[in-house]
């Protein structure tokens, strides 16, 4: 059937023929232009109504919540710098990562804890495995990440 579009000064509504104002999606007409290729995101891990807020703070119930600080490594911009802070939690099995979720995990090729985003997962002779890339990297993790190596998963980025 297609969709329709009224625009609206800076807004553009979107809606299947027929239907009426009230069903149009709301977009920025500045969307336009944007590859129309989806990428995963990362899954929901907090449901919204684990969130509460008030006047002068925020509470989300998450279960064994950590809390995390980032290098200036670049490899996420935009979506993780220097100055980002998360709130990451340990998945508890390999059917809890998901292609597009970020993990931080302990890499066999690098100092420290690397945080990237899983852009694959499969099964070899060793077992379950991910793919892992940087956002902002040209090229995938030199390695396949087993489970054990993931340590943790990024639920929240506060900037």
């Amino acid at each position: 059937e297609g969709l329709i579009s009224e625009n609206n000064g800076d807004q553009i509504y979107l809606s299947d023929k027929g239907s009426n104002a009230n069903n149009m999606q709301r977009t920025n007409s500045k969307d336009y232009g944007l590859s129309k290729k989806d990428k995963p995101s990362p899954q929901n891990w907090i449901d919204e109504d684990k969130i509460f807020v008030y006047k002068n703070k925020i509470i989300i119930e998450v279960k064994n919540p950590q809390w995390a600080i980032f290098t200036d490594t670049k490899s996420m911009d935009p979506v993780i710098d220097s100055t980002s802070k998360a709130i990451e939690i340990a998945p508890e099995s390999e059917a809890d990562i998901l292609v597009g979720d970020i993990v931080a995990y302990k890499s066999k090729y690098a100092d420290g804890i690397v945080t990237h985003r899983v852009i694959g997962i499969g099964q070899d002779e060793y077992g379950w495995y991910a793919r892992l890339k940087g956002d902002n990297n040209q090229y995938d993790d030199p390695e396949r990440v087993r489970f054990e190596q993931i340590k943790s998963v990024v639920v929240a980025v506060i900037y």
